[in-house]
């Protein structure tokens, strides 16, 4: 058998490495009709996506299902967005879905993406430019339409919470035509009316009925209101772009009164236990005040004030006597220096003449010492020349002698001059040359040519 043989791991495993490298199918939309529903109590869903020829099944884990509005059911038709790959236990192939979107609504649904991606990627939800709420607003506005539920709710609620706040209500139509341009202008008119916040809000309903709140003209003067907007559109699960770049969401029209405002009980309560323990902490200051007061009434000072003014009395004399006592010893060492002064005056005119009378016998010895030496040197130098002229050779050319050189060369022999060679005569005044053609060399006694 030449094949190889897989194991049945293997075999899934390579399936699903090649459908997942496959990009056409890793973000796929597919539509079809949903059977076989189960919701998962861990929030995950599976289904089977099916058509007249085939089917597939499906799995939405609960991160995905939660942003679904609606919750589906048998026989609805979908659109899906998601991959494709191979669940290994059962070597079953699924779709991982990632959105769902009822068929009917695709097209709305996909506009809604597009705008969403626009404005994120032009930073209008960027958490930076959301705005603080006030935490005690006196003025609040409220952008709706009269005569709703959502109105008499919020109203009620901000009342009950927070009556110290002043209501300004600014009409607007929140669904159907013309609901953009008026939502667009009540936003501007609020404002306008330096409110501490706004609550933008409306009750539920389709994705139809809730879509002026995506409309990219609203998400634009939400973002460029100065004052802090809160969003209560719809229900819990109904998200809107508005709610995306309002600096708070809320999750109804009540939950957006709830975090606009501080519930006055709660307070009330806060301000009653600060005022407890603030009078609590006053009496205790005051107790301990009037302690303090009590120890300075009876202080010996403030019975008594002529003692303290007796003891700074008698400090002042004792430091009066010891002035007098400090004069009197400065008075006795100012003339115990004045005599030492004059001592020290005394005695340095008597060493200092005896000093100049030294040195007067010193100058006068120094000069004798001076001249004994000046002529014993005298003398010594004109022996010493008496005898260097007895050896100079010049005294030697004064009695007649001279002294020959040949080319720098002292001739001291007969046999050291070089015949037809320039010589040089040295004589006592002076020098002379000549050239030697023959010369006579004297042999034991006598004289040769």
């Amino acid at each position: 058998m030449s094949q190889s043989i897989w194991t049945v791991t293997n075999l899934v495993r390579f399936i699903k490495k090649h459908l997942e490298a496959e990009s056409a199918i890793q973000s796929v939309a597919v539509q079809g009709e949903i059977s076989n529903f189960i919701a998962h109590r861990s929030g995950h869903w599976y289904f089977t996506l099916k058509d007249n020829q085939a089917r597939i099944s499906c799995v939405m884990f609960a991160t995905a299902a939660s942003k679904v509005t609606l919750l589906p059911k048998d026989g609805d038709q979908v659109i899906v967005v998601g991959s494709v790959s191979v669940f290994e236990a059962s070597g079953q192939m699924q779709l991982y879905v990632t959105r769902l979107i009822p068929q009917g609504l695709g097209a709305l649904y996909a506009k809604l993406e597009a705008l969403k991606k626009k404005l994120s990627m032009a930073g209008v939800f960027d958490d930076e430019r959301k705005k603080p709420i006030p935490q005690y607003p006196e003025s609040i506005g409220l952008i709706t339409s009269k005569n709703t539920a959502a109105y008499q709710d919020v109203d009620s609620t901000l009342k009950r919470r927070w009556p110290l706040a002043k209501i300004v209500h600014i009409h607007s139509a929140v669904q159907g035509e013309g609901s953009v341009e008026q939502l667009v202008e009540a936003i501007k008119v609020a404002d306008q009316k330096n409110l501490d916040v706004i609550l933008l809000v409306r009750g539920g309903g389709s994705i139809e009925d809730l879509w002026s709140f995506n409309e990219e003209a609203v998400v634009m003067a939400v973002s460029k209101c100065n004052t802090p907007i809160i969003s209560g559109v719809g229900h819990q699960s109904d998200v809107t772009l508005v709610d995306f770049v309002a600096d708070v969401r809320a999750p109804t029209p009540t939950g957006a009164a709830e975090l606009a405002t501080p519930d006055q009980n709660d307070v009330r309560n806060a301000i009653n236990k600060n005022k407890h323990l603030l009078t609590a902490r006053m009496n205790g200051l005051m107790k301990a005040r009037e302690k303090q007061l009590d120890q300075y009434r009876n202080h010996r000072y403030l019975i008594d004030p002529y003692r303290l003014l007796g003891e700074y009395q008698m400090s002042l004399s004792f430091i009066y006597q010891q002035l007098d006592k400090q004069q009197i010893r400065v008075v006795r060492y100012s003339k115990i220096v004045d005599d030492y002064q004059k001592q020290l005056i005394r005695l340095s005119s008597i060493r200092l003449n005896l000093k100049k009378t030294e040195i007067d016998k010193l100058q006068v010895n120094m000069k004798h010492q001076i001249m004994v030496h000046h002529q014993r040197n005298s003398d010594r130098i004109k022996l010493r020349k008496q005898l260097l002229d007895s050896l100079s050779p010049l005294a030697i050319l004064n009695r007649g002698y001279a002294i020959t050189y040949q080319q720098v060369k002292l001739i001291t022999s007969i046999r050291q001059i070089e015949l037809n060679m320039p010589l040089t005569i040295h004589y006592a005044d002076g020098t002379a040359d000549a050239v030697i053609s023959s010369i006579k060399e004297k042999k034991h006694g006598k004289t040769n040519l």
